[in-house]
């Protein structure tokens, strides 16, 4: 038999090919290592039947929270629709035949599926989903809530805290529902949320609950404010945006027109893309843009992009009328004119048997002119089948707080208080017209809080005041901490 020497060219070529093949065969034993033994990433477990298992990989048991609160849960084959989380509390894995159950395994509910970082073959997990409790529930949780007052006659200086030491919320109506509402020396309605462009925390403070679940809260300063008085109320110009008290409401004031936060000469209630924006909204549009473009993220954020802010407009003539009408020639030019603001709280409307005239109220009587709304905005669903949607003008969803809402809060037109939330140092702007003098100024007036002792008074759109601005949070958001100014209510 002739044997013969390989060349030098084909010996390379053979070991190249041996050691190729070695290395192929390695990579397919370590990757099939890994897929058994080492940690993968998420499997999502689809919304299905949840006896769906991989190799790596068992849900042993769904079980879904019968009500909210409630200890009791319910076995269920299919991962359920609706706004769920995961109980990470009950929640558990383990491994092959053992018992030992693992804590702290990533779970998730998402989009109405459940994610769940595994850890080894053989995992077999018990899923517990509870309902979501959101902002709202948990602000109102263990709390007492108290129906308010029709009327307010006196000055409220009261810390009203209930047994569990916590502030009493007090409820009205709103064009949503029943709404909650804080009031007097208040000390844990305090939102850490959102960053400023230094990156500094925006701290604010809850007004209400909105009759559908959203939270309206009003600016109270960058970084943590300096407090006075055991924590319950802001310290000065700091609760003002940019630290301003030089805002005009709006460039003129010689027509009733100026008092709109949107506004068209000639028109009663003008707003929309051939009104002018007021001065003061252009100030409130700026800062949002800056400071919380990205917490809004288009409206798949946390703020509320459907909730609105009200520029009670309703008019009248006669300062005796309840809430204006819209029959006589008051709301455009040079016409006295009374605005439903003034009627209830100052004038007393028609009810002259009142000591006090503050009839305040969270309704707005002119939905769809006066209730402004972010252009965006998809409406909100009423139980009465139909939607309240508002002006759909505003370019970002914030406005200013109304003359009404003080007076929830604790203020009173012309008369001193130093002791309730809202009040500060510095005076600022709410969104209420009050009236334009035919007689003697001659000017439009909108109601502001005063300067110094926390009254309610009136001044001229070019005037200047400070803005605190008013946004609303989804009713959906995850709220954590006590409200309170060291432990304030953070947002997730």
């Amino acid at each position: 038999m002739r044997i013969e020497k390989l060349s030098k060219g084909k010996s390379k070529k053979i070991i190249v090919a041996i050691i190729t093949l070695l290395f192929i065969m390695g990579i397919i034993y370590i990757t099939n290592s890994k897929a058994k033994y080492q940690v993968t990433k998420s499997i999502q477990i689809v919304n299905g039947n949840v006896n769906y298992s991989l190799a790596d990989l068992n849900v042993i048991a769904l079980k879904v929270q019968d009500s909210k609160g409630s200890e009791n849960y319910t076995l269920k084959d299919e991962v359920p629709s609706g706004s769920y989380e995961v109980n990470t509390n009950k929640s558990y894995c383990t491994i092959g035949s053992g018992t030992t159950q693992l804590k702290n395994i990533p779970m998730e509910y998402k989009d109405n599926k459940v994610y769940i970082g595994i850890t080894k073959k053989g995992t077999k997990c018990y899923v517990y989903l509870d309902f979501k409790i959101n902002a709202s529930e948990v602000i109102l949780s263990n709390r007492t809530t108290n129906i308010g007052q029709d009327g307010f006659t006196d000055i409220d200086k009261e810390e009203h805290i209930d047994g569990n030491k916590k502030s009493i919320l007090y409820s009205d109506t709103d064009d949503l529902g029943t709404t909650y509402y804080f009031r007097g020396k208040v000390k844990d309605n305090w939102v850490k949320f959102g960053k400023n462009s230094l990156g500094q925390d925006i701290y604010w403070q809850i007004i209400r609950i909105n009759g559908n679940g959203t939270i309206r809260m009003i600016y109270a300063g960058e970084g943590k404010p300096a407090t006075s008085d055991g924590g319950y109320t802001t310290s000065g110009q700091s609760a003002l945006i940019n630290n301003s008290t030089n805002v005009k409401y709006n460039d003129n004031s010689d027509r009733v027109e100026y008092v709109g936060f949107e506004y068209q000469i000639d028109q009663k209630h003008g707003f929309g893309n051939t009104a002018t924006k007021s001065n003061v909204l252009t100030v409130l549009n700026e800062w949002f843009d800056k400071n919380l473009k990205d917490e809004f993220n288009n409206g798949d954020g946390k703020i509320d992009s459907n909730v609105g802010f009200c520029n009670d407009r309703r008019n009248s003539t006669d300062k005796t009328t309840a809430w204006g009408s819209e029959d006589d020639e008051g709301g455009t030019g040079t016409t006295q004119t009374y605005y439903g603001a003034y009627l209830r709280l100052v004038s007393g409307g028609n009810d002259s048997s009142l000591t006090n005239k503050s009839i305040p109220t969270f309704k707005c009587k002119e939905i769809e002119k006066d209730y402004f709304t972010y252009k965006k905005s998809v409406g909100i669903p009423l139980s009465n089948q139909s939607t309240l949607e508002g002006t759909k003008s505003l370019e970002w969803p914030v406005g200013l707080i109304t003359v009404d809402e003080v007076v929830y809060a604790g203020g009173l037109y012309n008369q001193e208080n130093k002791d309730y939330y809202l009040y500060t140092t510095y005076g600022f702007w709410t969104m209420s017209p009050a009236f334009f003098d035919a007689i003697s100024s001659h000017f439009s007036y909108v109601f502001i809080m005063s300067t110094g002792n926390g009254s309610i008074g009136d001044n001229a759109p070019v005037h200047t005041w400070g803005v605190r601005p008013v946004i609303n949070l989804k009713s959906d958001v995850t709220i954590s901490g006590k409200g309170t100014i060291d432990s304030p209510y953070e947002i997730s």
